[in-house]
C-alpha cells in the first residue's frame, strides 16, 4: 500500500509519523551498535527507535526491532517498519549484500517520503560509492579510533538535532530543507579543549575538499550547517562569534543554521560543519498535501529567537508581543529597565525602545559604562539628560562575570526607578544561578512577570531583594 497517499488522506499521519529512525544493515555491526545504545541510554530526549535489518537471524540484540530478510523477502514489507521523516543508515558498505541490499530498500523508500543519511563505516571506501548513494554519504572508519570519535560526534550532532528544544538551534523544517534532495554536501568534523579550535578544524577539513572539487559541485552550495556541542550552554555572544567566523571563511552569501548541544558529560568542544544546498519544503515533499498541517504542528525549534537568522520568529507573534509590552509597561510604569552582560546583549529588557533594537540600546549602555570607567576610573551612578535620569548597578554573576543594568525614568521618579532596577537584577541573578541559559533569561522573565500580572500575584513576585541601585 502506497504510505504517502495515506498520508494524503489523513494529515493526522504526518504529525505521529516518527521524526528519524536509525537502521542498522548486517550482521557484523555490534560496535557500531552498542556505541548509539550507550549514548541513547545516558539521552534520553534524544532516544530514537532502532532497527536492525540481517541477511542472518540473530539472537537478542540491543535495538527495538530485528527483520531477517533474504534475496526472497519483499523490500515492500520492509518499508512499513522505514515509516519515518529520517532514516540514518548506519552499514559497513565492505559486507558482501549490504549494497545489494541497500540498492533495493533505496528504490523501496524513493517515494514514500523519507530523508535517507547513509553512514559507512567501512575501511577506505571507494569514491564511486559516494556517486552512488548521494551527497547524503558520510564514512567513519571504525578500524581507526579516530573514526569511531566522529562516528559518535556525527551521532550526537544529528540526533540532537532532531529531537525537539527551546534551545537555539535548527528547526524540523531546516532540517528538511538542509539534507532533503541534496544536490551536492561537504562535512568536517573535529573535536577540541575550545570551541574555536575545535571549528576551525572543521573549516579546514571542508576547505580541503572544496579545493579539489568540480566547479559544478559548488554551484548550488548555499547553506551551512554548524553543530557545536559543549558542557554548558554557549552564550549569544560565542555563537554570534562563531557564526561570523564561518560567514568570514566562506562568505556572507551563505544562510548559516547554528545549533548548540549541551552535554554536560563531555570536557571538550565538539564541531560537526556541513555546507550544502538549500531546497524549499515542497521541493523535498513534492506530493505531500499535508505539509502545511506539519508546519503547523509538528515544528519545533521556532519557539526562540536565533541568533544567527532574523529569519526566525520572536517567541511571540506580532499581537502577542505588542500585548506583552503592554502589560510590562504597566508594571514598570514610570520606568524603562534594561539589564545586559558584559558585552551588551540583552538579558531582561521591560521595554521595547522606539525605532531601536534592545541589544543595540543595552549595547549603548554598556559602552557608556566602559568609556566611563576607562575615563574616570569608575562606571557612573547616575547620567542626566534632559528630563530623564538613568540610574546604574551591576553585580557578579556566574563564574565572575559582570551583570549590569540601567533604569530610564522622569526626573523626581529615581528612588521607584532604583527599585524596578534592584528587583529585576534580582530575577536575573536569580536565573543566572540556576545554570539559565543567557539566551532565554529575558522570555522566561517576561513571560514570569506578565502571567504573574494577569493573575494577580504579582507582588508576590516583586518582593524585596538583597541589591542595591544607586
Amino acid at each position: 500500500m502506497n504510505t504517502s497517499l495515506i498520508a494524503e488522506n489523513n494529515p493526522f499521519l504526518e504529525y505521529i509519523r516518527p521524526r528519524g529512525k536509525i537502521v542498522f544493515i548486517g550482521d557484523n555491526l555490534s560496535n557500531e551498535m552498542k556505541i548509539v545504545h550507550d549514548y541513547l541510554s545516558a539521552r534520553d530526549e534524544s532516544r530514537l527507535p532502532l532497527l536492525l535489518l540481517t541477511p542472518t537471524a540473530i539472537g537478542d540484540t540491543i535495538c527495538d526491532q530485528v527483520v531477517t530478510f533474504d534475496s526472497v523477502t519483499t523490500l515492500s514489507q520492509i518499508q512499513s517498519l522505514l515509516n519515518s521523516y529520517f532514516l540514518i543508515f548506519i552499514f559497513n558498505s565492505s559486507d558482501e549484500g549490504t549494497l545489494r541490499a541497500l540498492g533495493g530498500i533505496s528504490g523501496s523508500i524513493k517515494f514514500s517520503g523519507s530523508i535517507p543519511l547513509f553512514i559507512d563505516v567501512s575501511k577506505n571506501p571507494n569514491p564511486q560509492k559516494r556517486k552512488l548513494f548521494g551527497p547524503n554519504y558520510f564514512n567513519f572508519d571504525f578500524s581507526d579510533e579516530n573514526g569511531k570519535w566522529n562516528y559518535l560526534i556525527f551521532i550526537d550532532c544529528v540526533l540532537s538535532s532532531l529531537t525537539p528544544s527551546l534551545n537555539p538551534g535548527v528547526s524540523f523544517p531546516d532540517l528538511m530543507c538542509l539534507f532533503g534532495a541534496s544536490k551536492s554536501l561537504y562535512y568536517g568534523i573535529s573535536a577540541a579543549k575550545d570551541a574555536e579550535s575545535a571549528l576551525e578544524a572543521s573549516i579546514n577539513q571542508i576547505g580541503e575538499k572544496l579545493v579539489t572539487s568540480m566547479p559544478e559541485e559548488l554551484e548550488s552550495l548555499e547553506a551551512i550547517f554548524i553543530s557545536i556541542s559543549s558542557s554548558s550552554p554557549l552564550n549569544l555572544h560565542d555563537l554570534n562569534l562563531i557564526s561570523k567566523k564561518v560567514a568570514k571563511s566562506f562568505g556572507d552569501e551563505f544562510e548559516i543554521y547554528l545549533n548548540n548541544i549541551v552535554n554536560p558529560q563531555i570536557s571538550s568542544f565538539t564541531s560537526l560543519l556541513i555546507i550544502t544546498d538549500l531546497n524549499s519544503i515542497d521541493d523535498v515533499f513534492p506530493k505531500s498535501a499535508s505539509l502545511n498541517f506539519l508546519n503547523q504542528s509538528a515544528n519545533y525549534g521556532d519557539d526562540y529567537i536565533s541568533p544567527i537568522n532574523e529569519r526566525k520568529r520572536d517567541l511571540f507573534d506580532a499581537t502577542e508581543e505588542d500585548e506583552r509590552f503592554r502589560i510590562l509597561g504597566k508594571i514598570f510604569s514610570e520606568s524603562e529597565v534594561y539589564i545586559f552582560d558584559d558585552g551588551g546583549l540583552p538579558l531582561f529588557a521591560s521595554h521595547r525602545p522606539a525605532g531601536q533594537e534592545v541589544c543595540l540600546y543595552t549595547g549603548l549602555f554598556s559602552a557608556i559604562q566602559s568609556m566611563s570607567s576607562d575615563l574616570i576610573g569608575h562606571t557612573p551612578d547616575h547620567l542626566t539628560a534632559g528630563d530623564k535620569r538613568c540610574v546604574f548597578t551591576s553585580v557578579m554573576g556566574p563564574a565572575n562575570t559582570s551583570v549590569r543594568g540601567v533604569a530610564i525614568c522622569k526626573a523626581g521618579n529615581e528612588n521607584l526607578a532604583k527599585t524596578d532596577l534592584a528587583l529585576s537584577m534580582k530575577l536575573v541573578k536569580g536565573l543566572l544561578e540556576k545554570g539559565e541559559p543567557e539566551y532565554s533569561i529575558n522570555d522566561k522573565i517576561q513571560a514570569l512577570l506578565v502571567q504573574a500580572q494577569q493573575n494577580g500575584t504579582i507582588d508576590s513576585i516583586l518582593n524585596t531583594t538583597d541589591f542595591h541601585a544607586s
